[in-house]
């Protein structure tokens, strides 16, 4: 193989189809990581959330009760989806609804992370670093979840494929 320069097709082509699910885990790992917490809030434990022991005796209502639920079944789905595309194709779901499903999950995350980043600025260095984090891994699966068609630098069909 010729090395044309340093770009992310070169870089695509070298990358071991094995290495390239290690993304895939470290996407469950994170998932799962950010549902922690979450966990032990809706359990009533106020350690590390924003704004401290105060603001989680304020905030934990009913509602904040089942937004943590909601995001917990959300983050069991994401580290689902991001083991789900490591495996190969002929899955019960289609490829391509997994692939689109990850970017959906890129763009939530990475829109939410720089929207915290430029509101708070640097006054939140956990919480929003960590949705540009999850933002960027899933975008990661799925540019990686691609089809070989498409990775291998062949010319891809007429239909789009994300």
């Amino acid at each position: 193989m010729i090395k044309s320069g340093i770009g992310l097709a070169s870089m695509e082509a070298e990358i071991n189809p094995r290495r390239a699910h290690w993304i895939n885990y470290i996407a469950c790992l994170w998932a799962l990581a950010f549902a922690a917490p979450h966990v032990w809030w809706a359990l009533g434990v106020p350690f590390g959330f924003p704004g401290g022991p105060a603001n989680h005796r304020l905030l934990m209502t009913t509602w904040r009760y089942f937004f943590d639920l909601f995001v917990i079944l959300l983050s069991l789905t994401a580290a689902t989806l991001a083991i789900a595309l490591a495996r190969p194709e002929g899955r019960a779901i289609p490829r391509r609804v997994l692939r689109t499903s990850a970017w959906i999950a890129c763009g939530m995350l990475s829109l939410r992370g720089v929207a915290g980043l430029v509101h708070d600025r640097l006054s939140d260095p956990v919480w929003n670093p960590t949705f540009v984090v999850g933002g960027i891994l899933f975008g990661c699966v799925a540019w990686l979840s691609r089809p070989e068609s498409t990775r291998q630098g062949a010319a891809p069909d007429s239909r789009l494929d994300l």
